[in-house]
This record gives structure tokens, C-alpha cells and sequence, in this order.
């Protein structure tokens, strides 16, 4: 091959409309993976959509364009070519006028989605196959036609990209995090995604084909093949997995020079006097027993005493790894030894896939119950919660043996001298926790013992979500047993007694993409995309099959980029809706709105000093957690650590992987990651 003949054959297939009857699809996917959606995106997140988008149109194109050669003769001519293409497309067009029905199957979505991809298949084929034929008869056997044609397209969709990212930008300016999401490093990324995905692709075929030629002919043979090389791939991925989640996992083993010494208060776990050492807890446990509130600090927020020291009890993973009804049996020694039963407010709390509880949700309570509250915690995983979806189980039978141990005790106890009994889940603990009373509803908090709930950010994909109780339109709900609401306001707006009927409230806001993802989306048209649209859920979002999906998983990534301090009601941050809502979904009545507000105001002061003791080197660079002040280990003046007490722990790894802080565009590391 000549030269000349190699830039045109490189040319051609750079041009979108030459390079496959599925290339002119493919480019339109991508230049409108930069339209707005729920959330912001870094560069390489904008990058990875693109190339998804890509690979899914190529992919749908291409089982579309298999269907249509069955049917198109070897040597037809353009026009009967383009003939059968219109009528493959009018199929489609059909298929996709399927009017819409409330409460519909998914077999009727999916079939008018999959018209809607027939129909835009088929177009892309028809303008391949026009171009074609353009380009070939046109062609005088230069080179600068095949460039400045594939030049010009290629910038054409470069240019319906750039807008489509411009109004991004102008739709998600509200959002107080810097959007670093540039055009030129998207696209990028977006093409290298691609190429990846191509080149994995080939690889599978390639080595499909290889082990088919090594077996010999036969039908039976080729299955045996396929099977084979299916195996050896899912094998190979399989193992990628374990060793990236592996890795990830010994986060759970950091320990951070400001949470390296056991608290003092022996009304947490860790403590001298607790049966859970303070080396069992994990990363998260150790934040969570040392920054408890202090009965000091609750006066001075509230401008009244204290009725008591919150009390915190966490079992971390590594107390039971492989025993998990070892780690309940140790929680409820733990709670009868802190003294958990006499407080007047008991709260069992569902964690997220790496032990992590929102800390604002927990000193919300304690603040509004002036202390009145002790608070239990299983850890039940090591991972962020996207790689955790499967210990959603354990996590659930965790948490029904805890709910049942303490139903059992209570009962010990006569009906006057038992604390309500409260349930929180946020994210994946939400998920988890809710999974105990799929099966019963309402009934089940009765079952259980369970005054209230509140659930935070509630995935899609969780049963209590899809079975339609979250919704209250399930027969295992009661009217007004079930509320969901996007902000404190819609519940405040209740009356006392609509307020006191809510047995399980849910917090979601409404362009939360973690709450709104589930399968369905893949074919339907969802809900919260239609003419009444959430707070936050872009107007210029649109709906499509599978790039949809794709948008908001992507979006699930960034779901969650938070500013210390900086306090959003919005996406999957629910920190700013958490003092209101505990009071009003719990029925804490006997704060004020003033005290509401110094609490709230309190809740960013904490955060901050907490995000300093997450990064200090040093435990004496940092401001010391609640519980030591007041005493002769912190300064008054700076509030700092003077002091050690006891033994510090030894520091393990400090640093997460580059590319997973890269991809999440978190200044965290994993073990900061829900």
C-alpha cells in the first residue's frame, strides 16, 4: 500500500460517516454525552461517558446492522439498499410510537426503546451508506478531499460536543465544587476509553477464534470454545477485581495521627474499659468513637445542661471477620456495658460499605436529645459501597440480628422503662437496613421493635425502593405510614399528628443520581424526567435508551463531592437537611428553631475541625476531637493536643491509589469514599 493510499484508508476511517453504518450513530452518541444531567463532571469523568456512549452505539449499531445484512442481497444497489434501510427504520419508528401506559411493563418500554435504537440504527446505516457512495464517486484519487471531509464532520461534532458541555456548565454552576471539565482533555480521554474498549473487544474475539481453530470444526466444539474463552476472560477480570478491592480494602486498616490514641470516655467503644479494642474499629470506627459530643458542648449550643453523655458503641470488622453473629453478640455486650439501655433514645445504625456514618446525622441527635441517646454501629464491610453491593446481604442479617437482640432485651424490661428505638441508614446502609422489613412492611417495625426510621439517600436499586414502599403505594404500607421527601420543608409542612402517623420517613432528594438509578432506566423513560421535574433535575435533560443509564452512573461517581464546611442540600450530600430533618422524622420536639439553627451552625464548625484532624501529620497540629476538652489534654487557648494519653496506634498506609482519585475527582482517598 502506497502513501497516498494509506492516508485515505486512515482518513476514511476516522470519518464518522465512513467508518462503519454504525459510525455516524456512534458520533452523535458521543458529542451528546456532553448534554447536562444530574451532576458535575471532572474532564476524565466527562471522557469515560463519551467513550461509553461510543462503544454502546457501536455495539447496539452493530447487532442492528447484523439484522439488516440478513436482509439486504450482496449486490443490491443503493437505492434497494436504502429501500429495505427505510423500511428496517419504519419498523422501528413504530415499535417507538408505542404510546405510553401508566404502570406499565418493562416488555412495552423495552420495545419502544428498542424501536427508537432500530429506527436511529437504521439511519445511521442509510447516511453511511450515501456517504459511500458520495465519497466514491466523487473521488478523483487525491488526498485532501478524504482529509477535509473527515476533517470538517469530525469538527462538526467536536462543535455540537462544545455546546452541549457549555450548557452543562450553565445548567450545574450552582454546585460548589470547581468544574474542571474541559473539552479538549474530555475528549481525549473519551477516544483512549474507547480505544480501550475496542481493543478488549478484539482481544475477546481474537482469542475466541484462536481457541476455535485450536478445537477444530464442529458445532459442539465451537461451544466448547466459546465457554472456554468466556471462563479464561471472566477469570482474568475477576482477579483484576479482587486485587484492586484488595487493595482499596487495607484502607480500612489506616490509622490517622489524630484518631491513633483510644478515647477516654468509657462510654464508647475502644475506650480502657470497652470489650472492642480500639485497633478492631477500622478507619471509620476510630473517627466515629473519638469525635463524640461532649455534655459541655451541648449546653453551649443549646443554652441549657446536658441530660446526659451520648453514648457511641461501633464494632468494627476486624472484631468478628468471620463470624458475623460474633459481631452483634459483641455489640449487645457493649451496649448493656455503656449503659445503652437506660437512655431514653436507642439509635441502630446501618453504616455504608466501608463503616462510614455521616457524623453529622449522629451529632445532630445527640444535640437534639441533649445527650439522651445512645448509638450502635456494626461495620460490615471494608470496600466504598459501589464495590459492597454484594455484603448488602450480610449487612441486612447483621442488622436484623442486632434489631431482634435488642427487641429481646427490652423485653426484659417493663414498657415505661424501655428507650424508643430509632433505625438510620444512609446510602448502602439504607439499603441494607430497609432490606430487613421488605417482606412486612410496616409491620415489621412492630415486629422489631422499631418506633421510627429515617433512610437517607435510599438507592434505587434497594427492594424498599422498587417494591414500591418507599412510594407507599405497596398493600405492606398503610396510608400515611411512608413519606419521601426531597427537603425538611415538605415534612415540616405536615401537621403534628401526619408527622407522628410517619413510621419510616425517606430522605431523597430529587436529583439524587444513587436514589434514581436503577435498571429501568435502561428502557424507560423514568419519572422524574417527565413534565414535573425535582428540584435540581436539569430541563434540558432528556431522555434515551441506555445513554441515560449511562449518564446517571456516571454521574453516581460524583454524586457525592463534598466541601468541609460547606454544607449542600443537594445530589447524594444530605448534610445540610440533617438537623431538621432528625427533629422532625423523630419527633424530637423540644428544640426550638433557634437551637436548630446553633446546631446547624455548630454541625460546619465540627466538620471543619474534623477535616484538619483527617489530614494533620501530627496530632498536636490539629484541633482535639470534643471529648478531650475540658480536659488536661487539650489547650485551652488553642484547643490542641498537649498531651498524649496512652499508647498512640502505628500508622499503616496513608495513601489511596492515584487513579481512583483521579476518576472520583475527590481530593479523598478511598477510605474517605462511602
Amino acid at each position: 500500500m502506497d502513501a497516498k493510499r494509506a492516508v485515505v484508508t486512515v482518513a476514511d476511517y476516522v470519518n464518522p460517516l465512513l467508518s462503519s453504518p454504525a459510525g455516524p450513530l456512534e458520533g452523535v452518541a458521543m458529542a451528546m454525552s456532553f448534554e447536562p444531567s444530574l451532576m458535575p463532571r471532572t474532564s476524565m469523568q466527562q471522557g469515560i461517558m463519551m467513550g461509553l456512549a461510543g462503544l454502546a452505539a457501536r455495539s447496539l449499531g452493530g447487532i442492528v446492522e447484523k439484522g439488516a445484512q440478513t436482509i439486504i442481497p450482496h449486490r443490491a444497489t443503493l437505492s434497494k439498499r436504502l429501500a429495505i434501510r427505510a423500511g428496517v427504520g419504519l419498523a422501528g419508528a413504530g415499535l417507538a410510537l408505542i404510546p405510553v401506559r401508566e404502570g406499565e411493563s418493562l416488555w412495552r418500554s423495552g420495545a419502544r426503546s428498542g424501536g427508537q435504537v432500530v429506527a436511529a440504527a437504521a439511519v445511521s446505516g442509510a447516511v453511511h451508506e450515501v456517504g459511500a457512495a458520495t465519497f466514491t464517486t466523487t473521488r478523483t484519487g487525491g488526498v485532501i478531499r478524504p482529509i477535509v471531509s473527515a476533517a470538517a464532520i469530525s469538527a462538526g461534532l467536536v462543535a455540537l460536543a462544545g455546546r452541549n458541555l457549555r450548557q452543562r456548565k450553565r445548567v450545574i454552576k450552582r454546585w460548589p465544587v470547581e468544574q474542571k471539565n474541559e473539552l479538549p482533555a474530555a475528549i481525549g480521554v473519551g477516544w483512549a476509553t474507547y480505544a480501550v474498549g475496542s481493543g478488549l473487544a478484539k482481544g475477546y474475539i481474537g482469542s475466541r477464534n484462536s481457541l476455535i481453530r485450536y478445537l477444530g470444526p464442529g458445532r459442539t466444539k465451537r461451544a466448547v470454545a466459546g465457554l472456554a474463552n468466556t471462563a479464561i476472560w471472566a477469570g482474568a477480570a475477576v482477579s483484576l477485581y479482587n486485587a484492586g478491592v484488595g487493595y482499596i480494602g487495607r484502607a480500612n486498616e489506616k490509622v490517622e495521627a489524630s484518631y491513633a490514641m483510644p478515647p477516654i470516655s468509657p462510654l464508647v467503644s475502644g475506650s480502657q474499659e470497652s470489650i472492642s479494642p480500639f485497633s478492631h474499629l477500622g478507619l471509620q470506627g476510630r473517627r466515629y468513637v473519638t469525635d463524640v459530643v461532649s455534655p459541655g458542648m451541648i449546653e453551649d449550643v443549646l443554652g441549657e445542661p446536658a441530660t446526659e453523655t451520648p453514648i457511641r458503641v461501633f464494632i468494627g470488622y476486624n472484631s468478628e471477620p468471620m463470624y458475623s453473629m460474633g459481631r452483634t453478640e459483641i455489640a449487645m455486650a457493649e451496649l448493656e456495658r455503656t449503659g445503652a439501655f437506660d437512655r431514653s433514645n436507642l439509635l441502630l445504625v446501618s453504616p455504608t460499605g466501608t463503616g462510614w456514618v455521616d457524623q453529622t446525622m449522629i451529632e445532630s441527635a445527640e444535640f437534639l436529645t441533649k445527650g439522651d441517646i445512645a448509638t450502635c454501629v456494626i461495620q460490615y464491610g471494608r470496600f466504598p459501597s459501589f464495590l459492597s453491593v454484594q455484603k448488602v446481604a450480610l449487612g441486612r442479617h447483621q442488622f436484623r440480628a442486632l434489631l431482634w437482640s435488642v427487641r429481646q432485651r427490652l423485653a426484659e424490661r417493663p414498657p415505661e422503662d424501655r428507650p424508643k428505638v430509632f433505625v438510620f441508614g444512609e446510602s448502602l446502609g439504607a439499603w441494607a437496613s430497609s432490606d430487613v422489613v421488605m417482606y412486612q412492611g410496616i409491620d415489621g417495625f412492630d415486629h422489631y421493635g422499631i418506633d421510627k426510621a429515617l433512610w437517607v439517600g435510599l438507592p434505587g436499586l434497594a427492594k424498599w425502593s422498587r417494591n414500591g414502599m418507599a412510594a407507599g403505594s405497596s398493600d405492606l404500607v398503610p396510608e400515611g405510614s411512608v413519606g419521601v421527601f426531597d427537603h425538611p420543608d415538605q415534612i415540616e409542612a405536615l401537621t403534628p399528628d401526619e408527622r407522628h402517623r410517619l413510621r419510616a420517613t425517606v430522605l431523597s432528594h430529587d436529583n439524587d443520581p444513587i436514589a434514581v438509578l436503577s435498571p429501568d432506566v435502561l428502557v424507560r423513560e423514568p419519572e422524574w424526567l417527565g413534565d414535573t421535574r425535582g428540584r435540581g433535575v436539569p430541563d434540558d435533560m432528556d431522555f434515551a435508551p441506555i445513554s441515560t443509564f449511562l449518564q446517571v452512573a456516571i454521574d453516581a461517581m460524583n454524586a457525592m463531592v463534598t466541601v468541609p464546611g460547606h454544607f449542600g442540600s443537594f445530589g447524594h450530600d444530605y448534610r445540610a437537611d440533617m438537623p431538621r430533618m432528625v427533629r422532625a422524622a423523630f419527633g424530637f420536639d423540644g428544640i426550638t428553631d433557634d437551637q436548630v439553627a446553633a446546631i446547624e451552625r455548630q454541625l460546619v464548625t465540627l466538620e471543619l475541625e474534623r477535616a484538619e484532624r483527617i489530614k494533620a501529620s501530627k496530632a498536636e497540629d490539629a484541633p482535639a476531637s470534643p471529648q478531650y476538652r475540658g480536659t488536661d489534654l487539650a489547650d485551652e487557648t488553642t484547643g490542641r493536643i498537649v498531651t498524649e494519653a496512652g499508647v498512640p496506634l502505628q500508622a499503616g498506609r496513608t495513601e489511596g491509589p492515584a487513579w481512583f482519585k483521579a476518576v472520583t475527582g475527590a481530593d479523598a482517598g478511598p477510605e474517605d469514599i462511602q
